[in-house]
């Protein structure tokens, strides 16, 4: 969350507990609360189906798959938009559970989840659905929530008293399994192909020194990684181990190949507003970018020094989350 916003953030009675103003409650002692129309289906490999419980107004489904865009702050909504090249129209949007959505993601079953800032949720909504099937509450800032095939949950964010998390469920369960502190924020998440989890982390009370932690499963043997990015946000790993990572402040995407400290590319957007979440489908042949002025910007991948981003959306809102269906 870049430090123009912070302020902004704390005009908001919502928001007021984000800026560590809150009490002593511990992450996990909200009692689990699973919504009445929530299905939790063990699927091969573990993955979770949650049953849709209401179609999406004009919502189609499509061979090229799907855009979704977060507006934070002004609508509190998702757009949806189809991936058959830049500039399309709206297929689709969700309110229903959402406030200051920032991090979005997409699970292997198309089921997207929002990561809500403002109310402190995780949402998740099956694919073709606008209502929540499964709330996940923390009592924090939630930003990012990844699915893994494991039948897990990862959200990350920010608890009351201002100190990052990165916190574990059983996928359609509301209670705690393991959760790990790191540094003042934690954002972008991201899982190489071995299931070790990468996150995106802000030190605390210095900026310019944040950078990457490594979780093996179950989040167990944390590892900084050493390289120093400022104010990292969106954050991907390849199939070859590279890391992807957002450095927001500085309107830039850097990408590390396995081991190393510096990157071997960078690219540059500037004039937008901050850059703020990445999204690449399987094929790894695209890879998007959210920016906090609300546009989508996407490139070829992998990227090199001659990658030239080109618009490919823009919302009338401030944003943050993007995700596209795998």
């Amino acid at each position: 969350m870049n430090r123009g916003l912070i302020g902004a953030l704390c005009l908001s009675v919502t928001f007021a507990l984000l800026a560590g103003c809150g009490g002593s409650q511990q992450v996990g002692q909200r009692p689990p609360q699973l919504q009445g129309d929530a299905a939790s289906t063990p699927l091969p490999g573990g993955a979770v189906s949650h049953r849709a419980s209401r179609p999406l107004a004009r919502y189609s489904q499509r061979r090229h798959g799907l855009l979704y865009v977060g507006a934070t702050y002004s609508t509190n909504t998702i757009d949806i938009f189809p991936l058959t090249g830049p500039n399309q129209q709206e297929v689709g949007s969700i309110t229903n559970g959402i406030d200051a959505p920032w991090g979005l993601s997409v699970d292997s079953n198309k089921s997207l989840y929002v990561a809500n800032a403002g109310n402190h949720t995780v949402t998740v909504y099956p694919n073709g659905s606008a209502t929540p099937s499964m709330t996940y509450s923390l009592a924090g800032a939630a930003l990012y929530a990844l699915a893994d095939s494991e039948g897990h949950v990862f959200v990350s964010g920010w608890n009351r008293h201002h100190r990052g998390h990165v916190i574990e469920y059983n996928a359609g369960q509301n209670r705690v399994i393991a959760h790990q502190r790191l540094g003042s924020e934690t954002d972008g998440m991201a899982e190489d192909t071995q299931g070790n989890l990468y996150v995106a982390y802000r030190a605390r009370g210095t900026y310019g020194s944040s950078s990457i932690a490594e979780f093996e499963p179950g989040l167990k043997k944390r590892r900084l990684l050493g390289m120093t990015i400022d104010e990292p946000q969106g954050l991907l790993v390849d199939r070859a181990g590279n890391i992807i990572v957002v450095e927001s402040v500085n309107d830039r995407i850097d990408v590390f190949p396995p081991g190393a400290t510096t990157p071997s590319v960078t690219v540059t957007i500037s004039g937008i507003g901050h850059l703020a979440e990445l999204a690449m489908k399987n094929g790894e042949t695209t890879l998007w970018v959210s920016s906090e002025g609300g546009y989508v910007y996407s490139m070829p991948y992998p990227l090199t020094s001659s990658t030239v981003p080109t618009e490919y959306e823009e919302i009338s809102a401030e944003s943050d989350g993007i995700a596209v269906t795998p």
